[in-house]
């Protein structure tokens, strides 16, 4: 594992694509309109690429592992929450998982004692800004800056580092890269998930999780009270999924081990909190629920 999460560089993929269409437009200049195209399209880019993070095309970000290890990886934002945490950490308990738990600033001031349950039974933290603003990345940069240092002053507080961040809605804009270099943070988006829009929509969670899940996805779930549901018939749904990645042979794994580089680390002389990701014990493979056993070819 590398000592470091790899934070952003001062150059990405939209410098690169910027000066070859600025230099397109300087080459079709003779042409007239002609040369307005390239910029066109880099403008074009420019807009869609905020909502499709795995590009990379503003900032490095991890959104998988690698294709030849059968290893996912769970991740939950926008906790912690009092109606869900502590019986979805009972449920990772019983099976044996490790999950990463991107949590929102002033939710863990609200609820302290969770965060402290998560790291106590070995799960990972990662930074989800502190107030979790879904027009984040339309705000200024003073604003963006604010909203992620805030939540890491809140957790580094309680004992806890991030080293990782991933933004609301997983949307990214070209100001984030040099914020999270400022604060010595890498991106993490994801690979795979269900369009459960905040536990809005639950139904056939599971399942269409183990249908797009492939060797090596992050995969994003959500900590939080779904709306006009009680909270057990989500939990059913992370358990069955559970069971069934294993059905098919993919083995929920902690972010860290699958991305080769620490997630969090501890904060200031506080030493690491027991039950860490290597040396638990696994939990149960099985479950009372109808799982179809496939074999996900990577």
């Amino acid at each position: 594992m590398r000592n470091l999460a790899p934070v952003p560089g001062r150059f990405s993929k939209a410098h690169l694509a910027g000066a070859v269409a600025f230099g397109a437009a300087g080459l079709l200049a003779p042409f007239g309109a002609a040369s307005a195209v390239p910029l066109l399209l880099f403008c074009v880019l420019c807009g869609a690429a905020p909502f499709f993070p795995q590009w990379r095309f503003f900032l490095p970000t991890a959104t998988r592992g690698p294709r030849n290890s059968r290893k996912v990886a769970l991740t939950f934002d926008d906790g912690p929450d009092p109606a869900t945490t502590p019986r979805l950490l009972e449920l990772l308990a019983r099976y044996g998982v490790r999950a990463t738990f991107f949590v929102v600033g002033r939710r863990v001031e609200a609820e302290p004692g969770l965060l402290e349950a998560i790291r106590r039974a070995g799960h990972e933290v990662g930074n989800h800004s502190y107030s979790h603003d879904p027009f984040l990345m339309l705000r200024s940069t003073s604003r963006l800056r604010r909203e992620i240092a805030e939540c890491q002053r809140v957790l580094e507080s309680r004992g806890v580092r991030p080293l990782t961040f991933r933004p609301p809605v997983g949307i990214t804009n070209p100001r984030l890269g040099p914020v999270l270099r400022e604060l010595g943070l890498a991106c993490v988006g994801f690979g795979c998930r269900p369009v459960d829009f905040g536990n809005r929509r639950i139904d056939s969670l599971a399942r269409t999780v183990e249908k797009r899940a492939r060797c090596g996805d992050v995969i994003l779930l959500h900590d939080c009270e779904p709306p006009g549901h009680p909270a057990q018939r989500w939990l059913d749904e992370i358990e069955h999924l559970i069971v069934a990645l294993r059905a098919a042979r993919l083995e929920p794994a902690s972010l860290s081990e699958l991305l080769g580089f620490p997630v969090m680390l501890p904060s200031g002389n506080q030493a690491e909190l027991p039950g860490s990701p290597a040396t638990a014990a696994p939990g149960p493979q099985a479950s009372t629920a109808p799982v179809e056993h496939r074999s996900v070819v990577c």
